[in-house]
Order: C-alpha cells, then sequence, then structure tokens
C-alpha cells in the first residue's frame, strides 16, 4: 500500500462495509472512545455497522502507511466534519477522504496535498432539472444539457457532476457549507479533479451489477501548481490508481 500510494498523486482504495464475519467485534476493538460512543448512539443498526466497519477499514489502510497498530492510528474530525489525523501525525504527509454509498465505501489516500472523494450509486433522478438548476453554476449547467444532448443519460450525468462537486468541497474541508461558492463558480487555486473511470468494487459486491459514479479531487495550494488557471488545471488531472484492496 505504501508503494502505491508512493507512486501516485492519489490511491483510491475500495471495501466493503457488508456484515461479513466478526468485523463489527474486531471493529469494537480499534474504535476510540469518541468513535464508540459515536457507534453506541445510532439507532439504525445498518448504520450503526456500516460506521463501526467502516472506521476498521480506515484505521488499517492508515496503520499499515504509518506502521502503527491500527488501535493507535489518532483520527481528528474537523469543523466541518472532516476525517483526519490528528496534529502529531499530519507531518507523516498522509491525507485521506471517505465516501461511503450502501454497502461501499472508497477511501482516498495521498502524500501530495489534500484530498476529497465521493461516490453514488447510479440511480434515476426525479426532476433532475431542477436539482441541477439550484445546484450547479451557469456553466456547469450549460455543459450538463450538452452531454444529455448527446445522447447521455440525464441521471448519470447529473450524479457525475455532483461527484466532481463533492469532491472538490471534501479537498477543501469545507463540506456542504461552501456550495454557495462553489455554485457561484469559485474554485481554489491548485484544484484538480478527476473522475473514476471504474469503480473499484470489493469482491463481495460486485454480484450486486450496481454501478457507481465517483469522483477525486488533490488541492495542492503551496505546489507551483496553485498559480496555474482552472483550465489548466482541469486539462491535468491527477494520476490515480484505483485498487480493491484487501485490508484483512
Amino acid at each position: 500500500l505504501a508503494a502505491l500510494v508512493a507512486g501516485n498523486d492519489v490511491l483510491v482504495c475500495s471495501a466493503s462495509l457488508s456484515p461479513e464475519g466478526d468485523a463489527v467485534a474486531q471493529a469494537l476493538t480499534v474504535l476510540d472512545l469518541n468513535e464508540r460512543e459515536r457507534y453506541e448512539r445510532y439507532e439504525n443498526t445498518a448504520v450503526a455497522r456500516r460506521f463501526a466497519v467502516g472506521r476498521l477499514r480506515l484505521r488499517e489502510m492508515l496503520a499499515e502507511l504509518l506502521a502503527i497498530p491500527p488501535r493507535a492510528v489518532p483520527i481528528q474530525i474537523g469543523v466541518q466534519g472532516k476525517p483526519a489525523l490528528a496534529r502529531g501525525l499530519q507531518r507523516s504527509g498522509v491525507r485521506f477522504s471517505v465516501a461511503h454509498c450502501d454497502e461501499l465505501m472508497l477511501v482516498a489516500l495521498s502524500r501530495n496535498g489534500e484530498v476529497g472523494i465521493d461516490v453514488e450509486r447510479v440511480r434515476p433522478i426525479e426532476r433532475w432539472a431542477r436539482v441541477a438548476d439550484r445546484v450547479f453554476n451557469p456553466a456547469e449547467r450549460a455543459e450538463i444539457g450538452r452531454e444529455i444532448a448527446g445522447g447521455d443519460d440525464p441521471s448519470a450525468v447529473l450524479l457525475r457532476f455532483w461527484c466532481r462537486g463533492e469532491a472538490e468541497l471534501k479537498a477543501i474541508g469545507s463540506g456542504i457549507s461552501g456550495l454557495s461558492a462553489h455554485r457561484d463558480g469559485w474554485h481554489p487555486s491548485g484544484m484538480r479533479v478527476a473522475e473514476l473511470p471504474a469503480v473499484p468494487l470489493p469482491s463481495s459486491l460486485e454480484s450486486e451489477r450496481a454501478q457507481y459514479q465517483a469522483a477525486v479531487a488533490l488541492w495542492t495550494p503551496r505546489d507551483t501548481s496553485a498559480s496555474r488557471s482552472q483550465a489548466e488545471n482541469q486539462a491535468r488531472p491527477p494520476r490515480i490508481t484505483p485498487t480493491s484492496a484487501s485490508t484483512a
């Protein structure tokens, strides 16, 4: 895993959140106090299980990169809810972002800047035009219209643009609170966004035949690329290796 992260701008790993074996019991042995309290507050057992298993898989990935036990990985939550390594380990350069959709979890890992990832299951979106008008800026809305006019499925196009926007907002750590500025056309310098041509699915989910849209953003505000225009940044998407990584 460390070699893959070192060789790419961003590495995307997938994991299943399905109730396999003793995953929940194992997770409860590595969650910290705050995570355990959050797990116990969930009234929906499926949501609680997905959270616990997701944190276990995330901790396993980070533990391998940091060469420490999963239980020792210090995860803190930012003001807008973005998880990150606690300050003492931020000097490691490891940055990550997490996205969930049903039983699928994607994790973006990088040592090259702040990352954001989002994933959505492809499904029909009722009143997609109204959603697009409310969420996207005029330039994006026009591009959505052109792709649909070219024959692409409206729901798939909408979800693809949604994932791109969400990934960007996650990378800068603003979450949904930054949607208004994004809708006004603001994009920070040094931001690169790429769609995943194929979402890496764990073997346990491949049989479900569900299709997903996903996108990854990499933000390097102090890099020399920060002075480039938005068009130049978009023309050079980050190198991304998707992998269905086993974290057992």
